[in-house]
């Protein structure tokens, strides 16, 4: 009993100075502030890249005017703005990237967007050919439509001449 008593009296004077302590306030710790990671090349896209791997999504705004509510028709909406969703986003799984074909020791780029266009000299050649069939369809065309022209003309003369021999013999 004796080391009990001993016990709380040395428990009451340390708690009644415990209680006594004014409390010192003190600054939290700060925490540390690590500056933020550098950026690593080549794991960011640019917006020239991002549609090369995911299609944005595709909204389009229909204005509309007064309408009556078809759940209850005791209510109008005054004309408004409706947004919709055509297209959510999508992984592009067809990119127009160009790829690289293996030509043995060199690398030529292949783009399906870019077609290689015709020398200039082939292409020259194609379009005189063009420019001579034109004009040779041309003068045809103008030599039908002048015989056209011709045989109108001589119609109208025979039919004027049967007519007047019509006029004649039916006196």
């Amino acid at each position: 009993m004796k080391t009990s008593a001993l016990i709380l009296l040395a428990i009451f004077p340390s708690a009644g100075c415990e209680s006594l302590k004014t409390d010192v306030v003190q600054a939290p710790p700060t925490a540390r502030v690590e500056p933020a990671p550098a950026p690593v090349a080549g794991t960011e896209l640019d917006q020239k890249k991002v549609e090369n791997v995911r299609v944005a999504e595709a909204l389009k705004a229909y204005p509309t005017g007064r309408y009556v509510d078809p759940n209850d028709p005791s209510v109008m909406h005054e004309g408004h703005t409706i947004y919709r969703r055509e297209a959510g986003p999508n992984w592009n799984l067809n990119p127009n990237v160009p790829t690289v074909v293996p030509l043995g020791p060199v690398l030529a780029v292949a783009d399906p967007a870019k077609e290689p266009t015709p020398l200039p000299a082939e292409l020259e050649q194609k379009m005189a050919e063009q420019n001579q069939l034109m004009a040779s369809l041309i003068e045809q065309n103008e030599a039908l439509s002048a015989q056209l022209a011709k045989l109108t003309k001589e119609m109208e003369e025979i039919r004027a001449k049967q007519s007047a021999a019509n006029a004649e013999g039916g006196k």
